[in-house]
C-alpha cells in the first residue's frame, strides 16, 4: 500500500475523532432557560412547573454575562418550606441563587475540566456550571453532561480502534502480499548488479589491455617521430651537399667553356703557323732558285734555303698533328661540356626531389605528432573511462550490500506480519 493510502487513512481517522467525540466545553453546552437577576421567584416556579426536564435555570444580566444557577432541587426545597411559596415568589431570582456558579471558557478541554473538578470538593460535581464564549453566556452543563461527553468519547474511541484495527489489517495485508513482489524485485536487482560487476570487471580488463595496447603504440609513434626528425636532418643535410654539389659543377662547366674557347684559339694560331710555314716554303724555294742561278757563289746560300724548307716543313706537319690533337680535345671537351650540363640537370632535379622528400617528411613530421597528441588524449579518456569503470564496480558492490540488507529487513518485516496477522 502505498505512503500516501496510509496518510489518508490517518486522515480520515483524525477527522472521525474531531467530528463525533465532544472535545471542549462548547460541545456538551445545553440551552437552559434563563432570567434576570430582577426577575422573581414566580418565573422560576413556572418554568420548572412547565417542563419537568429542566434541573436548572441560567441568571444572566441584560448583557448576558452569567449571575448563577437556580437548582430545581434546591428550589422546590425551600418551596416545601413554611411560608416558601410566600417569601420566594416574590423575591429576586438573584436571592434564589445558592453559591457562586462555576464558570468555564467555551474553549477549555473537557479532560482538563474534569481532571480540575475532580480535584475540588467532591459536592463541585453536583453542581452545574455555566459555560461562557467572551464573557457571554451561551449555554451550561452539569455532571451528566461529563458523563455523557465520556460516554460519547469512549464509544467514538471504541468505534474508531475498531476502524483503524481494520484499516491496519488492510494496511498489513497489502504489506504482506508486497512482501513477496519486493522480496523478488531486490533479488532482480541483485542478479542485475551481480552481473553489472562482473561486465564491469571485464570492462576493466579490456580497458587495462587497451591502455597497454595504446601505449605500444604512442611508443612506437614517438619512435617513429624521432625517426622522421633525423630523417629530415639527413634530407636538409643531403639537400645542402646537393646545392653545393650544383655550384661545383656549375664551376666546372665554367671552366671547360673556357678552356674549350683557348683551344679554339690555339686552332686559329696553327692556322697562322701553317700559313706562315707555308711562305717560309715557298720563300726558301725561291732562295733555291736563286742560289742555283747564282751558282758557286750562291751555294752557300742554297744549303741554307733547304735547311730553311725543311725546318717549314716539319713545322707544318708539327702543326698539322697539334692541329688534329686541339681538334680531338675540342671536341672530347665539348662532349665532357655536355656531360657536365647533364649531370648539372641530374643534380637539380635530384635538388627537386630532395626537396619534394623533405616537405613530405615534414608533413609526416606534422602528422606523427598529431597522432601523439590524439594517443595522448586516447590515453586520458582510457584512463577516465578506468575511473568511471572502478566507480561502478564500486556502486555495484554498494548495490549488492545494501539489497542484501534490504533482504534481512524484508524479512523481519515478513515475520512481523505474519506474527501480527495471526494474534490479529
Amino acid at each position: 500500500m502505498a505512503a500516501v493510502e496510509i496518510a489518508e487513512i490517518r486522515e480520515d481517522c483524525l477527522q472521525d475523532i474531531h467530528e463525533n467525540i465532544p472535545v471542549i466545553m462548547e460541545d456538551i453546552a445545553d440551552t437552559i432557560p434563563s432570567l434576570l437577576p430582577h426577575d422573581v421567584g414566580a418565573s422560576v416556579h413556572e418554568l420548572f412547573s412547565r417542563d419537568a426536564n429542566i434541573m436548572m435555570i441560567a441568571i444572566v444580566d441584560e448583557q448576558q454575562r452569567p449571575q448563577g444557577l437556580v437548582d430545581r432541587q434546591f428550589f422546590f426545597g425551600l418551596m416545601a418550606g413554611r411560608f416558601g411559596r410566600a417569601l420566594y415568589t416574590r423575591r429576586p431570582v438573584r436571592l434564589l441563587i445558592q453559591q457562586a456558579p462555576i464558570i468555564v471558557p467555551h474553549d477549555m478541554l473537557i479532560a482538563d475540566f474534569t481532571q480540575n473538578i475532580l480535584s475540588r470538593d467532591t459536592n463541585d460535581l453536583y453542581r452545574g456550571f455555566l459555560i461562557t464564549r467572551d464573557g457571554r453566556y451561551i449555554g451550561a452543563g452539569s455532571t451528566l453532561s461529563l458523563v455523557r461527553a465520556a460516554r460519547q468519547q469512549s464509544e467514538a474511541a471504541a468505534q474508531q480502534a475498531h476502524k483503524t484495527t481494520e484499516n491496519l489489517k488492510k494496511v498489513i495485508s497489502e504489506i504482506s502480499s508486497n512482501v513477496d513482489a519486493v522480496c523478488q524485485v531486490s533479488a532482480t536487482i541483485r542478479d542485475g548488479s551481480i552481473a553489472l560487476s562482473g561486465r564491469t570487471q571485464a570492462q576493466a580488463r579490456d580497458i587495462v589491455e587497451a591502455a597497454a595496447s595504446v601505449e605500444e603504440i604512442n611508443t612506437a609513434v614517438s619512435d617513429t617521430a624521432k625517426n622522421v626528425e633525423r630523417a629530415r636532418d639527413l634530407v636538409a643535410e643531403v639537400n645542402e651537399d646537393a646545392n653545393s654539389f650544383k655550384l661545383v659543377v656549375t664551376s666546372t662547366v665554367e671552366a671547360i667553356s673556357g678552356i674549350v674557347s683557348s683551344y679554339q684559339e690555339m686552332v686559329e694560331s696553327l692556322g697562322v703557323i701553317q700559313d706562315i710555314s707555308l711562305q717560309t716554303r715557298l720563300l726558301s724555294f725561291n732562295a733555291a732558285v736563286e742560289a742555283a742561278h747564282a751558282g758557286q757563289e750562291g751555294k752557300g746560300f742554297g744549303v741554307v734555303a733547304d735547311e730553311i724548307r725543311s725546318l717549314a716543313v716539319r713545322s707544318s706537319e708539327a702543326a698539322k698533328i697539334i692541329g688534329n690533337l686541339v681538334t680531338e680535345s675540342s671536341v672530347s671537351m665539348k662532349r665532357g661540356v655536355q656531360l657536365v650540363e647533364d649531370v648539372e640537370g641530374g643534380l637539380e632535379k635530384i635538388a627537386s626531389q630532395v626537396s619534394a622528400v623533405d616537405s613530405l617528411i615534414t608533413r609526416i613530421h606534422s602528422t606523427t605528432r598529431k597522432q601523439v597528441d590524439h594517443i595522448d588524449d586516447i590515453n586520458r579518456t582510457i584512463s577516465s573511462i578506468n575511473k568511471v569503470a572502478g566507480d561502478n564496480m564500486a556502486m555495484t558492490e554498494d548495490v549488492n550490500a545494501t539489497c542484501y540488507d534490504l533482504d534481512t529487513k524484508i524479512l523481519s518485516l515478513d515475520e512481523f506480519v505474519k506474527v501480527y496477522d495471526r494474534e490479529g
